[in-house]
């Protein structure tokens, strides 16, 4: 069980922080070769070789330039598994008062990013491998304030559901997260008193849900929500 990522290659755009980087401690700890792409990657290189070594190959990458994908993909060969963890600097804020140019901003980074690095990479993923998106529960659940976010979430599970039927045999599916410590306390006693778990969920709990689709021959077009069934109050 220990090993059962052992000798698989992974590319993780986003794994710099938050879950993508999560996502990438637990795929090494279980014997991946883990590669991260982000664009901020070299400024944290300190702290990625404390946790992987010299070994982890780190690239910069801003995800909406096609000219950066290609360089990228140029200098791997072909990887098992790639993964989406962009986190896209979007804030939440009522419709009417949102700012429509940094909507377009997160969609690119999140969604047509992605789409455009696909289309890429298809040819470089392993026979049995897949691809894995990440959206978020305000996809599914009307949260007051997230219209971009719903809307960006949707998509990219939408995309999951076209590309498993186009990219097979190449498996692809979608992580939803709900929400995940730290939170401020507001939140964090939302959750205490309403969620059915009674908590916000750990990133550890959060990664189980991409080790299982790495692993998981005979799952594709499915998307995995882990909320502690924050979407069903």
């Amino acid at each position: 069980m220990d090993n059962q990522l052992d000798g698989k290659k992974i590319l993780i755009i986003g794994g710099g922080t938050g879950i993508g980087l999560s996502v990438a401690k637990k795929s090494f700890d279980l014997g991946a070769e883990v590669m991260i792409a982000s664009r901020s990657i070299l400024k944290k290189e300190k702290q990625m070789r404390k946790i992987f070594g010299d070994e982890t190959r780190l690239f910069t990458l801003d995800i909406i330039s096609e000219s950066d994908s290609v360089d990228l993909l140029n200098k791997l060969e072909t990887f098992d598994h790639l993964i989406f963890a962009v986190r896209p600097d979007a804030k939440t804020g009522l419709f009417m008062e949102t700012d429509i140019n940094s909507v377009r901003e997160a969609f690119e980074s999140k969604l047509w990013g992605a789409y455009q690095f696909i289309q890429k990479a298809k040819e470089q993923i392993r026979e049995g491998g897949s691809i894995i998106l990440t959206s978020g529960i305000a996809g599914e659940k009307n949260i007051k304030g997230t219209s971009a976010m719903s809307m960006i979430n949707s998509a990219t599970e939408t995309l999951c559901r076209s590309l498993s039927v186009e990219l097979a045999p190449v498996r692809v599916n979608v992580v939803s997260p709900g929400f995940v410590e730290p939170k401020n306390e507001d939140v964090e006693k939302f959750a205490a008193d309403h969620f059915p778990l009674r908590r916000l969920a750990k990133k550890d709990e959060i990664t189980d849900a991409y080790i299982f689709f790495m692993t998981n021959m005979y799952t594709t077009g499915t998307i995995l929500v882990v909320d502690g069934g924050a979407r069903i109050i």
